[in-house]
């Protein structure tokens, strides 16, 4: 029974740390939580950006540039199968060495802006994101 009680009162002084250190760590936690998720929906949305604009660019590349409502319609049908409303789409092209571009813009809407404006990122909602894709043309122009 003696050693019994030795043990507790060895342990006494440590009681609470862990609520302690928890209560120190878990803000940080939220934080990377919170960036990552933020960050993940972002390059979600540039990624399909960049390939909304080489759909778009292939359509182009293969067709006259009286065809640029096709080129949009495209871009519109890849993103919208990610439910990313595109704001822009820059039909360009083709230059001196027969390239032609299309540009696609969407705005992105960070869910906590603040957070990383604490680091000076300057974040602002909305962002607009682009992407962007050259291929040489093979139609008539």
């Amino acid at each position: 029974m003696a050693q019994n009680s030795e043990s507790r009162m060895t342990r006494r002084p440590e009681r609470g740390t862990a609520l302690i250190e928890f209560t120190l760590i878990m803000p940080l936690l939220l934080l990377l939580t919170v960036a990552a998720v933020d960050f993940g929906r972002a390059f979600f949305v540039k990624n399909i950006l960049e390939q909304a604009a080489r759909e778009g660019v292939r359509v182009r590349a293969v067709s006259s540039s009286a065809d640029s409502a096709l080129v949009t319609a495209r871009v519109n049908q890849v993103a919208g199968g990610a439910a990313v409303a595109i704001t822009s789409v820059v039909v360009a092209g083709p230059d001196a060495s027969r390239q032609v571009s299309v540009t696609v813009t969407a705005d992105f809407n960070w869910i906590f802006p603040g957070v990383f404006n604490l680091f000076g990122a300057g974040f602002t909602n909305p962002m607009p994101l682009k992407g962007q894709a050259w291929m040489r043309n093979e139609g008539s122009s």
